[in-house]
């Protein structure tokens, strides 16, 4: 196989890339629904106070179902976008040469765009990482590069934050960062993003058995309690504005239980390609509990993904017999793959939930630990996964494959999905060490192959 040389890029020529592009469609695109709720909740927390926020009762869109920290961040956005608007708004009366004409566009899109900001530097803040813990895989600059190439030029990833304006980046740039520094051994620093992206969001708790094991197989837990405890404190004092005059410990609990996961709604399927729409279709109708083989679906999801877990935490133990575990290859495979589970097997998951495996497997590839055609296979089931049921942009022939037979396309890409997690289920169960294949650095390049 004969390879191409091309042109060496750096890790910030890639970022300025990924940005500008980002940006660009920012400022050009719609954006979903959904961010009409970060607008909402970002204004009454003003209006409503935090004590009184989670008990209110009047709701421009929904109820509030996101932990305090994204609360606390979309009303800091508020405050920016009052307070740039005022700004531009003094220039405009004071100086006639001001281009009066950007109003409207500032009215409609402004707060809209500052939403989306957050989290496309999250993105860059992924690529960043990436770039630093494929280096640590022991492989070159170019590889290096490639892995971050892989996610910041991602369609669905793009599409999710720069279009979309979803908060997923952020949740997942913490807790990728928590796993890094876990793996370097900065406790402190690790547990506290973790934690920190918990009261952003709570998607990612599924993450905590691996670093919980990998404590453990390290003998580090006495390490690990000091910073637990103490990142902890710092969420219960951040809490105290919302709490009031209860008790914040058990107010933090009141607030997960009762208006996060109680919020979270009950559908069998949020649109996610995965088991539920293989067997049921697309239909928001249909609930959780509905019956399936007998048994109630909730039932049978969490089964099946605590049952993917424990094989995957017993998997990733016994790799501790050849002091592989703690590695930073098998720290990626089983994030990736508990991740890729929860996502096929449990009900009531979104299009969106499959966000958190594209970063570690992208580092795989570079390591060349996973091939990279099943990395492509899954970024484009995940963007049309993203595209169903929204249609943005409007692209006809799409839209009728999508809806062809009642779904047919989405239950057949949601089968092949099944079928790749079994298969990288099975490369790594059936992979050794830290070898990589030795290809020179200065001629690797995976993306453009010529065979003889």
């Amino acid at each position: 196989m004969k390879l191409i040389k091309t042109r060496k890029i750096s890790i910030g020529g890639l970022l300025l890339a990924a940005f500008s592009l980002r940006l660009i469609l920012v400022l050009i695109s719609n954006y979903h629904p959904d961010i009409l709720n970060h607008v909402d909740w970002g204004n009454r927390f003003w209006q409503y106070g935090p004590k009184r926020f989670y008990e209110a009762s009047v709701w421009s869109v929904s109820w509030p179902n996101q932990p305090s920290g994204s609360i606390y961040l979309f009303a800091a956005i508020t405050k920016i976008y009052q307070w740039l608007f005022a700004a531009l708004w003094q220039l405009n009366i004071r100086f006639s040469a001001f281009p009066s004409f950007i109003f409207p566009f500032l009215e409609a899109k402004l707060h809209i765009i500052l939403l989306k900001i957050p989290f496309i530097l999250a993105d860059l803040g992924i690529g960043w990482l990436i770039y630093k813990m494929a280096l640590k895989g022991k492989v070159g600059s170019k590889r290096a590069n490639f892995a971050a190439s892989l996610f910041l030029f991602n369609p669905a990833l793009i599409y999710n934050s720069a279009i979309w304006g979803q908060t997923d980046s952020l949740i997942n740039f913490l807790a990728l960062l928590a796993l890094w520094l876990i793996y370097k051994r900065n406790y402190f620093g690790g547990i506290f993003s973790f934690i920190l992206s918990l009261y952003l969001k709570l998607s990612l708790i599924i993450w905590a058995p691996v670093f919980f094991l990998v404590i453990i197989l390290r003998r580090d837990f006495k390490k690990a309690v000091f910073p637990a405890l103490f990142s902890f404190l710092l969420i219960v004092i951040a809490s105290l504005p919302f709490s009031g005059d209860r008790n914040p410990v058990s107010w933090i609990w009141y607030l997960y239980s009762n208006r996060v996961l109680a919020r979270q709604g009950d559908m069998l399927s949020g649109n996610a390609f995965n088991l539920w729409t293989l067997l049921r279709g697309v239909d928001f109708s249909l609930k959780e509990n509905i019956l399936t083989f007998g048994v109630p679906a909730k039932a049978i999801g969490r089964v099946l993904a605590s049952g993917s877990m424990i094989a995957i935490g017993f998997l990733f133990v016994l790799k501790d017999k050849k002091k592989q575990a703690t590695r930073i290859n098998n720290m990626l495979w089983a994030v990736t793959l508990i991740s890729f589970s929860t996502f096929l097997f449990l009900t009531n998951m979104h299009e969106r939930y499959l966000y958190p495996i594209f970063a570690p497997m992208a580092i795989l590839v570079a390591m060349d630990k996973l091939k990279l055609k099943w990395y492509l296979a899954l970024s484009l089931v995940s963007w049309l996964n993203l595209y169903n049921l929204w249609w943005y942009p409007n692209i006809p022939f799409l839209r009728r494959a999508l809806q062809f037979r009642q779904f047919l396309l989405p239950r057949l890409l949601s089968l092949l999905i099944m079928v790749i997690f079994g298969v990288l289920f099975w490369q790594w169960k059936n992979s050794r060490g830290e070898k990589t294949a030795k290809i020179k650095n200065k001629d690797w390049q995976p993306v453009v192959q010529l065979r003889k």
